[in-house]
């Protein structure tokens, strides 16, 4: 190994300890932690410092910069587009909705690049530090053919993904669709769980099967498309064109589009008592809860409920344990059900994770 090698070295174990120990420590006990000569310690941690990636502590010791590299996340939706900045230890700097609706046109993408330095100048970001730009779309996305499949809420159907990349070469790129992006903030979150399941509820319903902080992608890396199976035989029609999927039933359109108001309108009555939306309410939870009780006998793992709807669920998680505690054939209780830590953030959060999970393994 070259010396010029180990130095790299070092300073990535240097780097690593600190950020997974998430604890200030001095150069001494970083060299006795990774069995390092003190010199050598002291060299990386001078480089660590002078590339703005550690900064130092109270009582001389050092720490983590968090934003010594950042990533962003940008969700394209029917009727708007969020932008989402975080930082190397996932903390948030900055989040943006926008009022754009979907385009594929050159002059939709124009438009979105342009907001994009707006919004990285407005969090007051170093590009140079900027590790990549997460594109999440709701659709069916093959990787390995680079095509996306099919998106209908956006009306996009077999088109390829450099339709969407070129317009935004200048920086690292990668595209994929929400709920594999959702399943990753997850991941990321629950890195002590062996297995877990992810439910995105948006206007589209999806989700992902977590291992470990690895994503079960499946043959062709379609797997989690939980919102197309068959809830109800013949029953409403689907985006995708079938009937009786859960999408169908468990989109947050049920809440809010079909009766013309915002999710947070929806929430607000139902929980000043409005007698329409607890009935909505109730038809609703009946379906989700079938769809998860599915999900835990056919995964025997936690679920983890994200998208729109989770940061509106605080509140009535104990009505969802009890009603899965009497349709899951092994649980008295529905406490396997948990909310994303992202919340509605997830889908820009977790793409954004997958730069920062790439640059830890390889600084």
């Amino acid at each position: 190994m070259t010396e010029a090698v180990q130095r790299q070295t070092n300073r990535r174990y240097i780097y690593q300890y600190l950020y997974n120990n998430s604890q200030p420590a001095t150069s001494e006990e970083l060299a006795e932690a990774l069995s390092l000569g003190l010199p050598a310690v002291e060299r990386s941690l001078a480089g660590l410092l002078e590339e703005g990636m550690i900064s130092t502590a109270e009582g001389g010791t050092y720490v983590i910069a968090p934003q010594g590299r950042v990533a962003l996340g940008v969700f394209l939706r029917d009727d708007q587009a969020q932008l989402l900045a975080i930082d190397i230890c996932a903390q948030e700097l900055g989040f943006r909705e926008l009022s754009i609706p979907f385009s594929h046109t050159p002059g939709y993408y124009q438009k979105i690049l342009q907001c994009l330095e707006e919004f990285i100048d407005s969090c007051g970001l170093d590009r140079d530090r900027l590790l990549g730009i997460g594109i999440v779309i709701p659709a069916v996305i093959d990787q390995a053919a680079g095509r996306l499949v099919m998106s209908p809420t956006l009306d996009l159907w077999d088109i390829p993904l450099e339709e969407i990349y070129c317009h935004f070469s200048r920086y690292p790129v990668f595209i994929e669709n929400s709920p594999n992006s959702s399943g990753y903030a997850a991941c990321w979150a629950n890195r002590e769980k062996s297995s877990a399941i992810y439910l995105s509820l948006d206007r589209g319903v999806g989700g992902a099967i977590l291992q470990g902080d690895q994503q079960y992608m499946g043959d062709h890396g379609r797997s989690g498309e939980f919102g197309h199976m068959r809830l109800v035989p013949n029953g409403r029609l689907c985006s995708c064109g079938r009937r009786g999927c859960v999408e169908a039933y468990c989109s947050t359109s049920r809440l809010s589009d079909d009766l013309g108001i915002t999710l947070d309108e929806f929430f607000t009555r139902l929980q000043g008592g409005d007698g329409e939306a607890a009935a909505v309410w109730e038809e609703y939870r009946g379906h989700l809860t079938d769809t998860l009780a599915n999900l835990r006998v056919c995964f025997d793992c936690d679920i983890v409920l994200g998208g729109e709807l989770s940061p509106h669920l605080e509140g009535l998680l104990p009505e969802l344990y009890w009603d899965l505690g009497e349709k899951t054939l092994f649980e008295g209780d529905g406490f396997f059900l948990q909310l994303d830590r992202f919340g509605s953030h997830s889908v820009c959060a977790g793409t954004a994770l997958r730069f920062i999970e790439d640059f830890l393994q390889t600084y």
